[in-house]
């Protein structure tokens, strides 16, 4: 149900234009409590994309740095920059860069977060191409900081001060549950997390059908309902950290 919304008096100058708007504190309370909470989506969207950055690198750069190639010189190369203009540019000696190229010194946190944002990459591009263990671990990391990031930003679409959309929280619970599926099948280590988690979405979807169809009577009571859903300690419960780094256990060919 959306909140209508209170008119501005606006204030005009000697030439009758617009000068200002002014609002009920009350008004301007809610407007910045909706502008944090904008951020709010935004932080946790941006965690979600981040999984799929690897999708937007060139063919030719993932090659190379996972022959062994240094990522900086990738990189640069790529960029069009010689190795004397992005010394400079990131503060540094050609010399420094050159040994940093050469995996002769590894790069201080400092420089390697200067020289990322001269090329306009990730401090996480710029790092060693991983082995296959390495890479699976990663991943499997990445798909469960997912769900996690999955289960904050439904939360904030059920519980936060923006005004409730049944459509948002319709797209986001199916996104979870898919992600949670294939996160099962590969691990069943967290079967009671994940079945908690895809018997939560299966749920929230009948609410947001039942609000839509007007079979509740409003969406603000679907919300509330939704509350007592996304508040389930099995629902929101991650893993435990020792999960997090612990690769899923193989499949023999056999099996």
């Amino acid at each position: 149900m959306t909140r209508k919304k209170t008119q501005p008096q606006i204030l005009r100058d000697s030439e009758g234009a617009p000068a200002f708007a002014v609002l009920p504190h009350a008004e301007y309370e809610r407007l910045v409590r909706l502008a944090e909470d904008a951020e709010d989506l935004r932080a946790a969207r941006a965690a979600l994309e981040e999984d799929f950055r690897a999708d937007l690198i060139p063919a030719a750069i993932v090659h190379r740095i996972a022959a062994g190639e240094n990522p900086v010189r990738v990189w640069r190369e790529d960029r069009g920059l010689k190795a004397v203009a992005l010394a400079r540019a990131a503060g540094i000696s050609p010399a420094y860069l050159s040994e940093i190229e050469t995996g002769k010194k590894d790069g201080t946190f400092r420089t390697m977060t200067a020289i990322a944002a001269c090329l306009g990459v990730s401090l996480d591009d710029l790092a060693p191409a991983l082995s296959d263990e390495e890479r699976l671990a990663r991943e499997y990391t990445q798909r469960i900081n997912r769900v996690r990031a999955q289960i904050r930003l439904i939360e904030q679409l059920v519980t936060g001060r923006t005004d409730f959309s049944t459509g948002a929280v319709r797209r986001a619970a199916e996104a979870l549950a898919a992600d949670a599926e294939v996160l099962l099948q590969e691990d069943a280590s967290l079967e009671d997390w994940l079945r908690a988690v895809i018997q939560g979405t299966d749920q929230i979807r009948r609410l947001v059908d039942q609000a839509e169809g007007d079979i509740i009577e409003t969406a603000e009571s679907a919300r509330r309902t939704l509350e007592d859903v996304v508040a389930l300690e099995t629902f929101r419960a991650p893993p435990k950290p020792e999960e997090l780094t612990a690769l899923p256990p193989r499949v023999s060919a056999a099996e």
